[in-house]
């Protein structure tokens, strides 16, 4: 393989491993499927025989369940906030790592998402926390963390698959022009006819970057909300404003530390060497090294406040977090956390993948351990002595969070197999910009004139000009990927997505009024002596419906304004222009066509040929 891939290699080596799979591939897809028989089989018994069979009980009512729910959901989070922020920075190694990010953000939420209704015992009863217009007219509380939660992380989970999929568009196209058969009609269907029109990449470059502004704040918010579930209560240990940042930080520092954990072996298995290189898992490094200290800066401060607040029940619930029973996971927690990261300050350390992969999974381990502190060792050792008690997980408890990790890995090696690892678009685009490796348009061709073939992406911006300047105005371009240099060499403007965004942010947000106050006040439930409409608690669901609204509303106007999808692709496109090659159609015919043929032709056209 060439040191500078080009972007014929990069389609040919991101789509290699989508081909039949290896053996080895499916004994791994084997023992998460044993794993997930493990789980299922011990959820069905727990639902047969009743919650009694798991290890919870007084005084520790959230045991494994509730602390393996926190842990994939601060996985969940670092995946669409790594993608979301790099992009919005610019960042040029963000390429090779956010399709694995993405794709982890959204496997891991619905990890997550199984363990409240495992903890629920009684999960046909889920919908309860739902807002549905019932018989007796009886809403959810809208004041409590844990309707909260619900609507945070259900808004999480399409906000990141939204996101994902939009990204997936134009490599949908790509797998459409490699694939046959069968394969071509569902990747055809999923890419909505997309054919990298300067149109097309127009409205999909504004819409991605409305989809990462809104993703940003999400993320943040989500696991704020999750820390609040603590936070919200006088449980010595968790009524603490620290609680929000501690728990951000810890979610990007366990998230990151699994993509690393995930990316070397992948990197490895399907041979993307030249793609995801040591220059990526350094940068992840430091941000692992960085999370680590903010951390462990955390573990610190909450003994501070215990001691500074001179409150004896306070202070002894930290002394006995890591001197007493629970001691050995605290000191586990500790360990894993804050002292192995240490590590990353060594670039060689950094560097060396298979050390670092070591290091990255004493990190999640101690994340886990992490949870279970904070969540059993509050809740075993509160107030009065004579409700002390401790925790001991069950069987079945274990049996089902082994298999939450073989649930995860199950649908991560399906997409492995089925959908590009790596951003195939973005990585091109990377190329023909760094190394010049090799879009006003109508986004509807007429049925004849001259198309030329260009190999780069310069050679193209040169024939557009000289095209205009002859008086050619309505031209289509087909690019293999996002040129803000075609756009303002066609004179395209600003895309009007941005006013579907404003739209739909606006009734999410006028909906989120309607939902909490309304509801409150048509079921006038006094709780903790909190008034009927209480803003802060109602302005959480107030931004998650915002945030909702605007990634739908915006992903409509993106198949609205490029008028996706369709079914037949246009006659002038190639499969070439979603691999390596640009095209330049100029409508023509009668007269003008030789006059259009010569014209091309002395441009740096490779290929000229006449569609009609």
């Amino acid at each position: 393989m060439p040191d500078t891939p080009t972007l014929a290699d990069a389609n040919r080596d991101i789509t290699r491993p989508i081909a039949m799979p290896e053996k080895r591939f499916y004994l791994v897809l084997g023992i998460a499927g044993a794993g997930l028989a493990l789980m299922f089989g011990a959820w069905f018994y727990q639902i047969g025989a009743g919650i009694g069979v798991a290890g919870i009980t007084h005084p520790v009512f959230w045991g494994v369940y509730i602390t393996t729910f926190v842990f994939w959901v601060g996985i969940a989070h670092s995946g669409t906030l790594i993608s979301a922020i790099l992009y919005l920075f610019r960042s040029g190694w963000r390429t090779t790592i956010n399709r694995t990010a993405e794709a982890m953000t959204i496997f891991a939420v619905m990890t997550a998402g199984l363990f409240p209704l495992i903890h629920l015992g009684r999960v046909w009863y889920f919908y309860y926390l739902m807002p549905y217009p019932s018989q007796r007219q009886i809403w959810p509380d809208f004041r409590s963390p844990l309707v909260m939660d619900v609507f945070a992380v259900s808004t999480y989970l399409i906000i990141s698959a939204l996101f994902w999929y939009t990204g997936l568009i134009p490599d949908f196209a790509i797998l459409r022009d490699r694939a046959k058969g069968w394969m071509y009609k569902i990747y055809g269907a999923f890419s909505l006819g997309w054919q990298g029109t300067v149109s097309e990449w127009r409205h999909y470059r504004r819409i991605y970057l409305y989809m990462a502004g809104i993703a940003t704040p999400l993320v943040l918010s989500v696991h704020s909300v999750v820390s609040w579930d603590f936070a919200l209560s006088i449980v010595p240990g968790w009524h603490s404003t620290i609680f929000a940042p501690y728990f951000v930080a810890g979610a990007i520092f366990s998230g990151v530390a699994l993509v690393i954990t995930i990316m070397i072996p992948l990197r490895w298995a399907f041979g993307l060497e030249a793609y995801i290189t040591e220059k990526h898992f350094e940068n992840m490094a430091k941000l692992v090294l960085l999370t680590s200290l903010i951390v462990g800066f955390s573990y610190g401060t909450e003994f501070f406040l215990a001691y500074y607040s001179a409150d004896p029940i306070e202070i002894e619930s930290f002394r006995w977090r890591a001197l007493g029973a629970y001691a050995l996971p605290f000191w586990v927690m500790v360990f894993c956390n804050v002292v192995v990261p240490q590590a990353l300050w060594f670039k060689k350390m950094r560097t060396t993948l298979p050390a670092l992969f070591a290091l990255t999974i004493f990190v999640n381990i101690g994340m886990w351990y992490e949870r279970f502190v904070i969540i059993v060792t509050s809740l075993a050792h509160e107030y009065e002595p004579g409700g002390w008690g401790l925790y001991t997980p069950s069987w079945v408890e274990m049996s089902i969070l082994v298999g939450s990790f073989c649930w995860f890995f199950f649908w991560f090696l399906l997409f492995s197999r089925s959908l590009p690892v790596i951003s195939i678009a973005e990585v091109k685009e990377h190329l023909a910009h760094e190394h010049g490796n090799g879009h006003g348009s109508t986004g509807k061709t007429m049925n004849s004139g001259v198309l030329g073939h260009y190999d780069t992406l310069h050679g193209t911006l040169d024939a557009i000009e000289r095209l205009r300047e002859a008086g050619h105005r309505n031209i289509e371009v087909f690019s293999p990927i996002p040129s803000p240099e075609i756009e303002e060499a066609m004179d395209i403007h600003s895309s009007p997505v941005r006013v579907w965004a404003l739209t739909g942010a606006i009734t999410g947000c006028t909906l989120g009024v309607l939902l909490t106050a309304g509801t409150s006040l048509a079921y006038p439930l006094v709780t903790q002596g909190k008034p009927l409409v209480s803003l802060p608690p109602f302005v959480v669901f107030m931004f998650e419906l915002t945030v909702l609204l605007t990634g739908i509303f915006g992903l409509v106007a993106l198949l609205v304004h490029t008028k996706r999808p369709v079914i037949n692709l246009d006659p002038a496109y190639r499969t070439a222009f979603s691999v390596d090659r640009w095209g330049i159609f100029v409508p023509s015919g009668g007269a003008d066509r030789d006059m259009t043929e010569s014209l091309v032709r002395n441009t740096a056209a490779v290929d000229v040929e006449w569609q009609g």
